[in-house]
């Protein structure tokens, strides 16, 4: 090979080897770009997770951003959790007291609430969700209304505002909370401060008392006329009826070969026959005459059979239109057909609320019982009447209201918890001793004159006070306000609309 070629071909190769070394350090700087900016992406990735991290577990969600919308008002996830757990907390309080131990048949505590129904069509999840908007939306309209009208809250309103947290704190304690924030958190959900529950009870308060403000205004309004006149178009709902009530079962017997058609046909003769009374005791006779012989010691008593001062709206819809009939008079009966057997009715009285309300202090005194037997003996009864002397000794030493309150809240073993023993406003029917009853509702009965009565192992001590106001009229007013706040929040809902937020995905 010629040295001209030869070196043509060194030439060639270090050029060769010249741009492979250029394509190696371009791949090289392109490597380390893509590294650079994949730690780059990494480093912005890793901040983001880190802060969505942070602010998802901050109070950011809860009480930074408004998870509901009502008109232009605005109120955060733990606004909205304060609603929603109080409804639940009150409706489990009031079903727990009506059912005690079976409570957990209409709210399990244990099941998630979006697993049980609160009826055919909503969950109780769903229940309380529309229960807290409801409730929202009412404080924003009437919070807005009190604005315009000027009203605040006085220093006794704000003071059981004051109270109201005190007592949270109290049961905070009771339950084990050395933090009293700890404790609000754990029950009305995160975000929920001092802070911001007095913020919330004090909307709710101005909203409650500035209702009740409105409601006295309309109330000053209304004529006995015009509330007389709403009574008589509500009468049938709130009139009070006196009644018999027997069924007679037609079941058919096969221990004793009574067919179906035969024991029906049979209990139609007996109702017509307990029907032919026209009195209670005639009427209480016959009864206990037909009466199975299983049952006959219920009947004994001639009350077993009688509904005293009975709400026409709390009556059974199968009776209640003949109960109502305004040329119903005393001493009419009827049998109505029901399921397997016959009702038989017999009307005694119709009350139209024509009276006063009653307005007494009392003190009641439990007689003891035997441990053995658990009845009452001579010398409980003999016991309890010495406690009773000395209560009016000392009632006598100074006979005023006054005293007597002081010595209700000393001596009352009624477990009502009453002030004094107050009770106002009081309805017939309401009362467990019809002797009192009777006593505080005779116009006879004259303020201050204290009575004391002996009933089925307790001795009542009254107090009697002014009558109130008529009952028809009292009922009627309050109907009438009622409709008046309705119509009036109502009219007012369309322009305060509530609507949802992202946030509220971290509601309840």
């Amino acid at each position: 090979m010629s040295a001209s070629r030869e070196k043509k071909k060194r030439f060639e190769e270090r050029s060769e080897g010249t741009e492979k070394r250029q394509v190696r350090a371009k791949d090289t700087q392109k490597t380390q770009k893509r590294k650079k900016l994949i730690t780059a992406i990494v480093a912005v990735v890793i901040v983001v997770l880190l802060v969505v991290a942070v602010v998802f577990n901050s109070n950011l969600f809860y009480t930074g951003v408004a998870a509901v919308r009502v008109g232009s008002e605005k109120y955060t996830a733990a606004d909205f959790n304060y609603e929603y757990f109080n409804n639940y907390y009150n409706t489990y309080s009031n079903l727990y007291n009506t059912y005690g131990s079976y409570v957990s048949m209409f709210l399990d505590t244990n099941t998630p609430l979006k697993d049980q129904m609160y009826s055919d069509t909503q969950t109780w999840d769903e229940y309380f969700e529309e229960q807290a908007f409801d409730q929202l939306q009412q404080i924003t309209i009437l919070n807005d209304m009190a604005d315009a009208d000027g009203f605040s809250l006085d220093a006794a309103q704000l003071a059981e505002i004051n109270q109201n947290i005190e007592d949270i704190k109290t049961s905070a304690a009771n339950a084990g909370y050395t933090d009293y924030r700890a404790y609000i958190r754990a029950m009305y959900g995160k975000g929920i401060t001092e802070d911001r529950l007095r913020t919330l009870l004090e909307k709710s308060y101005r909203a409650t008392y500035y209702s009740r403000d409105l409601g006295d205004r309309w109330m000053a309004e209304y004529t006995e006329e015009a509330m007389a006149d709403y009574y008589d178009t509500v009468r049938n709902d709130y009139d009070l009826i006196s009644y018999m009530y027997y069924f007679v079962d037609g079941s058919a017997d096969e221990e004793s070969g009574l067919d179906a058609d035969t024991a029906l046909a049979q209990a139609y003769d007996i109702a017509q026959e307990i029907a032919s009374a026209r009195d209670q005791v005639t009427f209480a006779d016959a009864v206990y005459r037909y009466a199975p012989e299983d049952q006959k010691a219920s009947y004994e008593d001639e009350d077993a059979c009688l509904r005293r001062l009975v709400s026409a709206g709390s009556i059974s819809a199968l009776y209640k239109d003949w109960l109502t009939d305004a040329g119903r008079i005393s001493g009419d009966t009827t049998v109505i057909e029901g399921t397997g057997g016959y009702y038989v009715i017999l009307f005694l009285e119709r009350n139209g609320n024509d009276y006063r309300l009653a307005n007494f202090r009392g003190i009641t005194i439990a007689v003891g019982v035997d441990e053995t037997t658990g009845e009452v003996t001579q010398e409980t009864r003999d016991a309890a009447q010495e406690l009773v002397d000395s209560i009016i000794e000392a009632y006598n030493e100074d006979p005023t209201e006054e005293n007597f309150a002081l010595l209700a809240d000393r001596y009352d073993e009624s477990g009502d918890n009453l002030e004094g023993g107050l009770m106002e406003n009081v309805v017939m029917g309401q009362l467990s001793s019809l002797e009192v009853e009777d006593y505080v509702f005779d116009d006879a009965t004259k303020v201050g004159e204290v009575q004391t009565v002996y009933e089925d192992g307790f001795y009542y001590i009254t107090y009697p006070m002014e009558r109130g106001e008529k009952y028809d009229l009292f009922i009627a007013k309050n109907l009438m306000v009622e409709e008046q706040y309705n119509s009036a929040i109502e009219s007012a809902r369309e322009d305060y609309p509530v609507s949802t937020t992202f946030a509220f995905s971290f509601a309840k």
